[in-house]
């Protein structure tokens, strides 16, 4: 903490402590800036520690809009790249390769309140007297980039969407950082059909990575040629539990031009049991349901990786959606606006990241299972009844001089 850095004019708080105080926000699952003002002054969190210095809501949102990116990113950076080399992140058994998925998501929408860097888009609303009327709404889009197919599923970093640019352009940006930021750890990006673009894929395979992209545009040659090899391609079936495939796996079709070299499809056609139980039976009886479903993955792996790989990655990258924003924003208040200021909104997802992180790492690896609580959002229970002492010591400590 003490190398991060922001552009206030003599500070009288550490930025330290300003950034620690929106780390407890979410460690404690505190779901805003004044609510955490609110336990600083009048709970546990308080006591036995200077008031007089424990950041306000306004301190605190002040400091991250002005906060330094590169010091936090390199933290980020340093945990994530501590946590594989001592094998704390669990891939499943057998697998070499580390994916990482990309994906968009929107974080804060208004129709009162904007800045310079909201994107904007008008709505068709109905109001009181029963006409139609449009209105402006701005918001901000974020790229993230998470592991995926491992255990915890840790964000790698984020990127914002500016506006007037689309989300791949973002996306090639953070896809440029992060793969300068982790050379070794990243061997393969899924990502859905919106980044099937020559220049993305392209970017990523110089780098000596690899893609597996979603591809649904059903005008594109290469979905024409590949759905017409189908009928001279003999498929595979594979079970996989309550789910069955038939897989055909299309290699070097040059189709894609613009990329302007031979990638692979890999075509699936999945049934999977979906079974209910029906209520009120006596006895309890079952019914099972079908649910159908036409994947097709585009990939520059080669053939020494098998189709049923290609077709686990490809659903891995619903991992960034389940375990990734869903619970963010459910559980951690992602989508909340803290401060309406891009710098700060970057910065206290950074934050978050980095809390969802060490907190999983903590819950799974640091407590016996005799006492751990019986979820992670319990334990922030926890933490908030019992821990408000030591936290209140540790800001003391880093406050004191030397």
């Amino acid at each position: 903490m003490a190398e991060l850095t922001d552009a206030r004019v003599r500070p009288q708080i550490e930025t330290g402590r300003i950034w620690l105080s929106g780390f407890m926000m979410f460690v404690l699952r505190i779901p805003s800036l004044n609510a955490l003002e609110n336990q600083f002054r009048h709970s546990k969190l308080g006591r036995g520690a200077n008031r007089d210095k424990m950041p306000s809501a306004d301190t605190i949102g002040r400091g991250f809009s002005c906060m330094s990116m590169k010091p936090l990113r390199r933290m980020i950076i340093s945990i994530n790249k501590n946590c594989w080399r001592n094998k704390a992140i669990h891939q499943r058994p057998g697998q070499s390769h580390r994916v990482v998925a990309l994906d968009g998501h929107e974080t804060v929408a208004s129709r009162s309140r904007c800045c310079n860097h909201c994107l904007v888009r008008e709505l068709t609303i109905k109001g009181k007297n029963g006409k139609k009327r449009k209105v402006k709404e701005y918001y901000h889009r974020i790229v993230a980039a998470q592991w995926v197919g491992c255990k915890p599923a840790a964000i790698v970093d984020i990127e914002m969407v500016l506006p007037k640019e689309g989300e791949v352009v973002a996306a090639k940006r953070l896809v440029a950082r992060i793969l300068s930021d982790y050379p070794r750890l990243i061997d393969v990006i899924t990502a859905d059909a919106i980044y099937l673009e020559a220049p993305f894929i392209r970017m990523i395979v110089e780098a000596g990575k690899h893609v597996i992209v979603v591809m649904k545009q059903e005008a594109r040659d290469l979905y024409k040629d590949a759905e017409g090899l189908r009928s001279v391609i003999k498929p595979r079936t594979f079970q996989d539990g309550a789910r069955t495939s038939r897989i055909w796996d299309i290699p070097n079709l040059r189709s894609f031009t613009t990329l302007g070299r031979p990638v692979r499809v890999v075509w699936a056609e999945e049934k999977t049991l979906s079974k209910k139980v029906v209520p009120q039976s006596k006895p309890r009886q079952t019914t099972g349901n079908i649910i159908e479903a036409t994947w097709v993955w585009v990939t520059t792996l080669g053939p020494s990786v098998p189709a049923t790989k290609i077709q686990q990655w490809g659903h891995d990258r619903w991992d960034i959606e389940n375990r990734g924003f869903n619970e963010l924003v459910t559980h951690w208040h992602m989508d909340h606006c803290f401060v309406h200021n891009p710098v700060a909104m970057e910065a206290l997802l950074l934050t978050l990241a980095l809390a969802f992180l060490t907190t999983y790492l903590f819950y799974e690896r640091n407590l016996k299972p005799q006492i751990r609580p019986a979820t992670r959002l319990a334990l922030a229970s926890t933490f908030l009844c019992s821990v408000g002492m030591s936290l209140a010591d540790s800001f003391r400590l880093f406050a004191s001089p030397g």
